[in-house]
């Protein structure tokens, strides 16, 4: 919320609006610059609060579009109404368990991770389709499995509460699904195999980004980015992390699940938000 101050001289300009936070400054001062005109944004005498600065002439037109912007946030603001759902702490606990006995299988059976990890050449010259499916429940190391336990399940969690749980865990698996299907398609001819759940792990990455994207951009909001940037960043830094986890991961099913999950996650909470409006009307 902006406050509207007094005109107050400052370089030859006068002071239309002061803000309590810089982003929340910086949001309309992109409203000032939609109307082709310079402003300023100066921390205001006192400290804590940010002030935008005009030409005086265009004192009045600018405070009118302030107002006029406010009123329509306001109206979006109240017409958008984010769903919000259980964290789905029963398909996390599951998931879980069946990484935890799939990697015991692992151990007692080795055979288990050649015949069904990711592998380019037996998916399109065998025919073994489910390979990119069964390639999420298996792990290289200890530490591999625990690394996509205790990391990626937060996101995964953070996904069944934005789009609900059901939905959530589909989308995630999908998002997994499809990267390694696309890595597997890229690499072949050439002999390609991988195995881990962290393509599903950046797949719910994605989705976290899809859906800030949309509430973002159905607010209008400057702020609500965040929403985008924070997961954006956190994957990064996994990627920074597994990356080059050894000669069975790869970062271009990393990649890829992310970016199909970015685009579900688009699709997704999108058609959650307008089926929540058409039930409002």
């Amino acid at each position: 919320m902006f406050e509207a101050g007094q005109a107050v001289g400052w370089g030859g300009t006068v002071l239309v609006g002061e803000f309590e936070s810089l982003p929340e400054a910086h949001e309309y001062a992109l409203v000032v610059l939609a109307m082709n005109l310079d402003c300023w944004i100066k921390l205001e005498a006192g400290g804590g609060r940010y002030g935008i600065h005009v030409e005086a002439a265009y004192e009045a037109a600018v405070r009118d579009e302030f107002a006029l912007y406010e009123a329509e946030q306001a109206e979006v603001e109240e017409k958008v109404e984010p769903p919000v759902f259980e964290a789905g702490m029963g398909w996390a606990f599951l998931w879980v368990c069946a990484l935890v006995t799939v990697f015991m299988l692992q151990d007692s059976y080795p055979a288990l991770t050649d015949r069904f990890c990711n592998s380019s050449l037996a998916v399109f010259e065998g025919g073994e389709w489910w390979r990119p499916f069964t390639a999420l429940f298996l792990h290289g190391s200890f530490q591999h499995l625990l690394g996509n336990i205790a990391i990626g399940g937060i996101f995964c969690v953070l996904v069944a509460h934005s789009v609900g749980p059901a939905l959530g865990w589909g989308l995630i698996m999908a998002s997994g699904l499809a990267g390694n299907v696309t890595t597997a398609l890229i690499h072949y001819p050439q002999r390609f195999s991988s195995l881990g759940a962290s393509t599903a792990t950046f797949g719910a990455l994605g989705i976290l980004v899809g859906t800030g994207a949309v509430l973002a951009w159905r607010l209008r909001s400057y702020r609500k980015l965040g929403g985008v940037l924070v997961p954006l960043a956190a994957g990064g830094v996994l990627l920074g992390w597994w990356g080059a986890g050894g000669p069975q991961t790869d970062v271009l099913a990393h990649v890829a699940g992310f970016g199909f999950g970015s685009v579900f996650g688009v699709a997704a909470y999108g058609w959650q938000l307008h089926r929540t409006e058409s039930d409002d009307e």
